[in-house]
């Protein structure tokens, strides 16, 4: 048989497509096989709309589920180095027939993960099933390749102070199913996240990665984004066509609430009553545009060195504890400045970072935090940009922090650089206020872009109160957005 080529997706049975796959040629396996249970892709679980979900997702009867794992798993055992692993998903249903294929194979289970996310479907007479089984297993335990340090450094702490290694290497992961509210989609996907920190932790630049079950093409996609090679396979048709427009079009969601049938009218598409005016086309174009700048910012931020870049410029807010939000405000002043206006509109004492189309806020978070709340602005200026341009834009990225040691060195470097402790520090100490660890470092993995409307603040915003400013002084109300029920808002966004 003729042999394939890698960095390609294919139509095919994938027993009969890795035939055509050399022996120990492939270095890291990730797969969702089919579940074997009674699933309907169209069905309304999770408030799915059912014209969005693609046709064709098929499941193996019950009764030949094992010979069906031990063919496809008997291929995966020849092609995968030595070096290599696979990582299978699994609902509890089907489970010993997978851990029967594997140990008859002589792969070795290196863990038995599982993956915990956010609901399952409601039950009356049952406990609800809220995870997913993951079988992390290999060829040679001696040779097969871990990166243990690839995303936390050995010393990593949270912002309470634990081990971000430590935490991040257990057995059970806490990471939230993706819903693509108005988008295409296949009915079943693992998380980008998930596929990410496989990625990292068992591959490394340049390896060759396999999904056998392709899907929607969700790992053949994240492994092009961390610049690794890949091969898979889908024998559903539309699904195959939709991962390949993915992959060709370097697309993560493929949206369809632009699409006009002959039942609707155009004003669909408008948001309606605004001063302005812009339709949700323009924002996409608009974020599009932005993106491709920013695209070129930065990945990794070190503390030290961007505060050093802020104050250097003079740029007015170096001194600030939380440098990483200003940082990247400084970051858009210093790449955005030829195609958007600085600062935005003013509404009282306070602005908008930018204005291109409609107001703009730039705002960065961590990822690796419990809080998942986001300060955006005032909120009486929040609520008058809306009025004035039917809308505002938040600019957000997201990423990885590494916070101080415990001897708080960046922290007294800071406060020696801007000559000693403000009087709102010291007036905390006085109370007794328990002082945060200080973020050391940034890296950038994701910006959004979110689009904020009446609607947003009704479904994902609260306001923060009596609060104070570095000055001491009475903070105006913030409005604040929980990022976990932000859905058709994020409209677009980049990866690092």
């Amino acid at each position: 048989m003729k042999e394939l080529e890698f960095n390609k997706i294919y139509n095919m049975d994938c027993v009969e497509g890795m035939k055509c796959i050399p022996n120990n040629s492939i270095d890291l396996v990730i797969t969702d096989p089919p579940f074997a249970i009674d699933f309907k892709a169209k069905r309304s679980n999770y408030h799915r709309t059912a014209s969005r979900v693609l046709e064709g997702y098929s499941e193996i009867p019950k009764e030949k589920y094992y010979d069906f794992t031990m063919k496809w798993m008997k291929e995966v055992y020849r092609i995968l180095k030595d070096t290599g692993s696979m990582y299978v998903f699994s609902g509890w249903n089907n489970l010993n027939d997978i851990l029967t294929a594997i140990n008859e194979l002589g792969f070795i289970t290196v863990n038995h993960i599982i993956w915990k996310y956010q609901f399952g479907v409601v039950t009356k007479r049952k406990f609800v099933t809220s995870h997913y089984h993951c079988l992390y297993v290999c060829k040679n335990d001696e040779k097969r390749k871990f990166f243990p340090y690839s995303r936390y450094g050995k010393e990593s702490k949270s912002e309470r102070g634990k081990s971000l290694h430590y935490e991040d290497k257990e057995d059970v992961w806490i990471i939230k199913r993706e819903y693509w509210t108005g988008d295409q989609k296949t009915p079943t996907k693992l998380p980008s996240e998930l596929i990410r920190k496989i990625l990292m932790y068992s591959s490394e630049k340049g390896d060759i990665v396999l999904d056998p079950f392709l899907g929607s093409g969700q790992v053949a996609v994240v492994s092009k984004m961390l610049n690794r090679q890949y091969i898979g396979f889908e024998i559903v048709k539309e699904y195959y066509e939709f991962a390949k427009e993915r992959l060709e079009k370097n697309l993560y969601r493929i949206k369809k609430e632009y699409e006009i049938t002959s039942t609707q009218t155009s004003l669909k598409l408008f948001d309606k009553g605004v001063k302005y005016g812009e339709s949700r086309m323009t924002y996409l174009k608009t974020a599009k545009q932005i993106g491709k700048i920013l695209k070129h910012i930065p990945k990794l931020w070190d503390g030290r060195n961007s505060i050093l870049e802020m104050k250097k410029t003079n740029f007015p807010h170096w001194k600030q504890m939380e440098w990483i939000g200003f940082y990247f405000q400084f970051l858009c002043g210093k790449y955005l400045s030829r195609i958007m206006k600085m600062p935005g509109p003013r509404y009282g004492r306070v602005e908008f970072d930018g204005l291109k189309n409609i107001p703009w806020d730039f705002k960065a978070h961590a990822m690796n935090t419990s809080s998942h709340q986001i300060i955006v602005n005032d909120s009486e200026a929040t609520a008058n940009g809306i009025k004035d341009y039917g809308k505002v834009g938040l600019i957000l990225a997201l990423g990885k922090v590494l916070y101080n040691d415990e001897d708080r060195t960046f922290q007294k470097w800071h406060e020696a650089l801007k000559g000693g402790k403000s009087k709102y520090e010291i007036e905390r100490i006085r109370r007794g206020a328990w002082s945060r660890i200080r973020k050391v470092s940034f890296d950038l993995q994701q910006i959004s872009f979110i689009r904020i409307t009446d609607d947003t603040l009704v479904k994902c915003g609260s306001f923060q109160r009596d609060f104070r400013n570095a000055g001491g002084q009475p903070r105006r109300e913030k409005v604040l957005l929980d990022l976990e029920k932000i859905d058709e808002e994020l409209v677009y966004f980049i990866e690092f």
